[in-house]
């Protein structure tokens, strides 16, 4: 499976990469919602993972149906979480959580 991250931090980047590949699956690192946007096209990607603090609703817009959307974030970003699932985007974490919940994520994905 491939999944696209957007973020910006390699504080994140890091433990994202490590986690997909340790399950099996390849990761593919974007710093910008502009090159997010460059790399989106029907079934090349299985999964969007975005830093939310650089989602744009154009990119959100941009991304297949077919493919699944995760984002993450401060906790104290309230009306960003709400924001996101407004526009579809149903699994929004907090960055605390992120470590728990993205293996899960990628299982659930991967299954689909």
């Amino acid at each position: 499976m491939t999944v696209l991250l957007l973020e910006d931090n390699v504080m994140f980047t890091m433990p994202v990469v490590e986690a997909a590949g340790a399950l099996g699956h390849t990761v593919i690192p974007v710093a910008s919602p502009e090159e997010a946007m460059a790399r989106l096209s029907p079934g090349a990607l299985d999964a969007v993972l975005m830093d939310m603090r650089l989602v744009t609703r154009e990119l959100v817009g941009a991304i297949p149906s077919s493919t699944a959307v995760a984002a993450f974030g401060p906790h104290v970003e309230g009306q960003l979480f709400m924001e996101l699932r407004q526009l579809g985007v149903k699994d929004v974490w907090p960055n605390s959580k992120l470590r728990e919940k993205l293996p899960r994520w990628l299982e659930r994905v991967a299954a689909d």
